[in-house]
């Protein structure tokens, strides 16, 4: 009762600043990108061990965020990035409120939970399948067929409503600014959720002095007892650790460019680059609209490299790991 209590008193004070309800949404769209930093690392280091994790990256953040984003609507009722700027999210229907200390009603658990994490893996998805479609009509690859000119018309259509969606959220941003509307977002206003100051968490029961005491005397049964305090840490480093990366970001964002560095010579010629001279190394033909990849320097057919990355997401010559974005399209002669 003294944590609904302490809820209401907070709600009646104000609703949070835009500041903090566009910060939080910046920090959670952090996440994503910085791991996969991690991952292509881990994949460049280690090919063999770890090349699927760039190439199953989505999934395998899917079931990461997932438990993250459950473990926070569970136990805070609110997101990771909104947990960290010490929000919760509340019920705007006075049937739905609270029942029972911090925790919001099962159906509008599950549904948080599908717009936080299903909703956006669905998205990249799309946008993915409709950018590769969109780059085949500039191109020239779409003919006019029914199901390219379909590819082409599902192209615009997504663009129109990727544009409608923006405004959409622009105009409940500005409903929410004058004091119109209790949600920031179309997505929380959808669930008849808002955004509203948390209350302040109970101290933990135990200290990391009774923990190290525990630990040092051989008390097993003590030091278990504190072990929230490591799950409550671990939690807090991994959100800051959020905050220093989007900070990173930013920082890199405004630096002052550098003055470029000396051109490097070019690399010696090997057995492959004679063999494949004038011809695409995948197909062994002549090169049909020719695309280079960077990471190894050799041209391809577009059509078939992209094929070979999105199903290896490697160069098919040097085995080194690559997307389909690194590709750069070229105009011969």
């Amino acid at each position: 009762m003294a944590v609904y209590a302490a809820h209401l008193t907070r709600t009646l004070q104000g609703t949070p600043t835009v500041f903090q309800v566009t910060a939080q949404e910046a920090l959670g769209a952090t996440v994503k990108p910085a791991l996969r930093k991690v991952a292509e690392y881990l994949a460049a280091v280690y090919p063999n061990k770890c090349g699927w994790c760039v190439r199953w990256y989505d999934e395998v953040f899917l079931l990461f965020d997932s438990c993250l984003q459950y473990y926070y609507l569970k136990h805070y009722a609110a997101s990771f990035s909104e947990s960290f700027y010490d929000l919760i999210r509340v019920p705007t229907s006075s049937s739905n409120e609270f029942s029972s200390g911090q925790q919001l009603p099962v159906y509008l658990e599950r549904a948080s939970l599908a717009l936080l994490v299903l909703l956006p893996y669905l998205k990249d998805k799309l946008e993915a399948v409709v950018e590769r479609w969109r780059e085949d009509d500039e191109d020239g690859r779409l003919g006019k067929s029914t199901q390219d000119c379909l590819r082409r018309a599902a192209t615009r259509v997504y663009m129109v409503a990727q544009s409608a969606w923006y405004c959409w959220r622009l105009v409940q941003l500005a409903r929410y600014m004058r004091g119109r509307s209790a949600a920031h977002s179309p997505a929380l206003c959808a669930l008849g959720l808002a955004l509203r100051p948390a209350p302040p968490r109970e101290p933990s029961e135990h200290t990391w002095g009774d923990l190290v005491t525990s630990v040092a005397t051989g008390d097993i049964s003590s030091a278990a007892e504190c072990l929230p305090l490591l799950g409550g840490a671990m939690l807090r480093a991994v959100e800051y650790g959020a905050f220093g990366v989007q900070f990173l970001r930013w920082w890199e964002a405004a630096a002052a460019p550098q003055q470029a560095l000396p051109v490097p010579p070019p690399p010696k010629r090997d057995e492959r680059s004679v063999r494949f001279r004038n011809k695409c190394p995948v197909c062994l033909q002549s090169w049909k609209i020719p695309t280079v990849l960077p990471v190894s320097g050799y041209i391809f057919c577009y059509s078939c490299i992209s094929k070979h990355l999105r199903s290896h997401s490697a160069c098919p010559l040097t085995r080194l790991p690559a997307a389909e974005t690194d590709l750069v399209r070229l105009y011969l002669d």
